[in-house]
């Protein structure tokens, strides 16, 4: 029977439930997945725990927040000036978002002063870690075109 290694097509069936840092927890209703191991990006969390298994295992992993949204850096705290920005969007504990020179500027509002604006530059779900119960449902030798990331391919759509 043969194992997960590179170059193989995977199909796993996978249900997630993440953990906010405040405890919050969402879990997503179970998902069909078809990747090539090895090429097409997964958490290595995910990767790691996938290598050697053979079609009908189950496995569960904890993918930590380093490798979903990050950890809370607070070098990305910043004041700025209140001037700068428009005035009736901001709100403490809210996000801010403007299009400036074509860019999305965003942060959380963390606090309001006189003249200046605490914004926080971490992307709102910082902290988040999930686990993933995952049944491998089909393996095999990966194609010469499904060797090509899946970015390369195109959306592949999962019908049942």
């Amino acid at each position: 029977m043969p194992q997960v290694k590179e170059l193989m097509m995977l199909t796993i069936e996978f249900s997630i439930k993440t953990k906010s840092p405040h405890g919050e927890i969402a879990e997503l209703p179970p998902q069909t997945s078809r990747f090539v191991y090895g090429v097409d990006a997964q958490y290595p969390s995910v990767e790691a725990a996938l290598q050697n298994k053979k079609c009908g295992d189950r496995v569960h992993v904890y993918v930590p927040p380093e490798e979903l949204f990050g950890v809370y850096d607070e070098s990305l705290v910043r004041e700025l000036p209140r001037e700068d920005y428009k005035q009736e969007r901001l709100a403490e504990g809210r996000m801010y978002r403007e299009m400036k020179k074509k860019t999305l500027v965003q942060f959380m509002v963390k606090e309001l002063r006189d003249d200046v604006i605490v914004a926080d530059f971490n992307d709102p779900k910082v902290g988040t870690s999930a686990e993933f119960d995952i049944i491998i449902k089909d393996l095999r030798e990966a194609t010469k075109e499904e060797l090509r990331p899946s970015c390369a391919r195109g959306p592949e759509i999962m019908t049942e």
